[in-house]
């Protein structure tokens, strides 16, 4: 297929994600409903049970009554705990659940088919992270202060203190923004605390080599447990419609082995009222990620959805780069000590620390502790030298679509698949990257490099301000950062506003076409970030463009000497001089 019809099929298939599945404004009329026997409680058991026996009479649709409740679990997997239903819509719409097992998921589900689920607001009593409230700051001499803070009530504080040594441990972040003050780095207080005579859960601790100057009323957090705060799992076309979810835990959603999980209008955000007994807003909305979709046969859909003042990355999908132990019993078969395969699978392989490809291969068979492929693109002596990632497993045909992240710690969109689009978006506030692309095998041993992805009409603003190294808009490799890694990469109507370390870094990718680019107010005064690392507006580094259009204009300047507009690394191809005709207009 040529590329451009390739893309002109691939529009026209975004065009039906952005769509997506539309939600009714409320739930129908004659709905079989389920009553709780005890007034504002609900028992899962009981409630999962009543949804089984209607699944069994084979009615298909059916809703919570509304109103608010405290949750008694399920089990020990979940508060309620869903599975095997298949062709289900299950209302839960006005509807608030409070969970009563701090450390247990609300939401279970598991070897669903055709699952939608509308609702609700879910929250547990006591938030799944520590927080502590600045109240006296007195200057040391530098960039060094002791700190008196008071740890706010309904908060779990071992977190953030341990009783036994006294050691604390914790971020330095703005509550009225969610954003962490932060240089190149962020501002961590990581000291032995003293208590204060007389003042109960107050203690003093010093803050050494601080890029901000501490104030009075600033938190100190500390992240909490990292579990699931829901999950779905080895399931077909889950619809998940208008939850919001507040004092989250850990992760917002885990989503692995499904087959497209679409995410409607959800939201994660720090609850609007303090917990039982305290008096304190929530100052984060979660302790790890918002969504996490790893290993997913078929990608999730997010549309229109809220993340905001996160501990973590918003939305990140990807697959798992697994080692081999060595070889098996035959010539195309080799040793693993984990990994998910079928046959059928297309498998890609990597050379150890440069992570250079090396082939890809199909399955034919597995057994528990080895794999078989049809052709075996490595030699038997050198496979335990080698990684290998599942293509039918990294959460391709995904789509981030019209969501909005504001002030949270992490990234906004990591996107480690292929077949996907990025459209209508906004990051405002993100500490790292708001859009990486690419793989990330050394640390995190995420899989994989990504085809064939279209980002279009988003927009970045305040993003990247504690990286020097990264960039507000990535699309990037690992290890030796191969020309051939990413292909078939369309970036168009990008706008990245107030972003005063690099903006945009596009590498180890061949078929990148690259259109409207604005990039505004890349300086402001009173930042120093520029002056500490010279950087440039946009990095080039081993890419083969395949078209370059449109404009990219900088509009304010950098306002530094020494700053490149473009920096052009390694081989960059299909571009006059070499990639100096991306210079961009002032």
């Amino acid at each position: 297929m040529q590329f451009d019809t390739f893309l002109c099929v691939f529009a026209c298939f975004a065009t039906i994600l952005a769509l997506g599945p539309q939600p009714p404004t409320a739930r129908p009329d004659g709905v079989e409903t389920f009553k709780p026997s005890e007034p504002n409680i609900l028992n899962g058991t009981e409630f999962v049970d009543w949804i089984a026996s209607q699944q069994q009479k084979g009615v298909e649709a059916l809703a919570l009554a509304e109103g608010s409740y405290h949750v008694l679990p399920s089990g020990d997997k979940a508060h309620i705990f869903l599975q095997n239903l298949d062709s289900m819509t299950i209302w839960m719409d006005s509807v608030n659940l409070t969970m009563t097992r701090v450390g247990l998921m609300a939401f279970q589900i598991y070897g669903c088919n055709e699952l939608k689920t509308y609702g609700p607001t879910v929250w547990w009593d006591t938030p799944g992270f520590s927080q502590a409230t600045i109240t006296s700051v007195r200057g040391t001499g530098g960039q060094n202060y002791d700190l008196q803070f008071h740890l706010d009530d309904g908060y779990d504080s071992s977190f953030l203190l341990n009783s036994s040594t006294g050691q604390v441990k914790g971020e330095y972040t703005n509550p009225k923004t969610g954003r962490l003050e932060a240089g190149p780095g962020w501002s961590t207080v990581n000291a032995i605390a003293k208590p204060l005579d007389g003042h109960k859960n107050t203690f003093t601790v010093p803050l050494l080599n601080s890029y901000f100057t501490p104030q009075v009323g600033y938190k100190l957090l500390a992240r909490g447990s990292f579990i699931f705060c829901n999950q779905v799992g080895n399931s077909n076309n889950t619809v998940i419609n208008d939850y919001t979810l507040l004092n989250c835990a850990g992760f917002g959603w885990m989503s692995s082995g499904n087959r497209k999980t679409a995410f409607n209008s959800f939201s994660l955000k720090p609850a609007s009222f303090p917990p039982p007994g305290g008096t304190e807003l929530p100052a984060r909305s979660s302790s790890a990620d918002g969504i996490h979709s790893s290993g997913d046969y078929i990608g999730p859909t997010f549309d229109s959805c809220y993340f905001s003042a996160l501990d973590d990355d918003c939305m990140a999908v990807h697959g798992s780069l697994n080692p081999i132990t060595g070889p098996g019993a035959s010539s195309n078969s080799f040793v693993v000590p984990k990994g998910a395969a079928a046959p059928g699978d297309i498998l890609r392989f990597y050379a150890n620390t440069t992570f250079e490809p090396l082939g890809t291969a199909t399955v034919t068979s597995t057994s528990q502790a080895s794999i078989t492929v049809n052709d075996l693109p490595v030699p038997a002596s050198q496979l335990a030298t080698t990684f290998w990632s599942n293509q039918n497993r990294i959460g391709s045909g995904f789509a981030v679509l019209n969501t909005h992240t504001t002030g949270n710690r992490g990234r906004g969109a990591i996107i480690k698949a292929s077949n996907g689009i990025i459209s209508g978006n906004l990051f405002e506030g993100v500490s790292y990257g708001a859009i990486n692309v690419g793989p990330e095998f050394s640390f995190w041993k995420e899989a994989d490099y990504v085809h064939n992805v279209t980002i279009t009409n988003n927009t970045v603003r305040d993003c990247n301000y504690i990286s020097k190294a990264a960039a507000a808009v990535m699309v990037h490799g690992d290890g030796n950062n191969a020309m051939n890694g990413n292909s078939n990469i369309t970036i168009d109507g990008l706008v990245i506003d107030g972003v005063t370390a690099t903006n945009l870094y596009v590498g180890a990718s061949e078929g990148v076409e690259l259109g409207d680019v604005m990039f505004l107010n890349t300086y402001r005064e009173n930042y120093t970030l520029w002056e500490e690392w010279p950087g440039s507006v946009a990095t080039f580094e081993n890419v083969r463009f395949s078209g370059v259009r449109g404009t990219r204009k900088v509009i304010g300047g950098v306002g530094r000497a020494n700053v490149d507009l473009v920096k052009v690394l390694g081989r960059v191809e299909g571009v006059s001089d070499g990639g100096k005709g991306l210079v961009i207009g002032t």
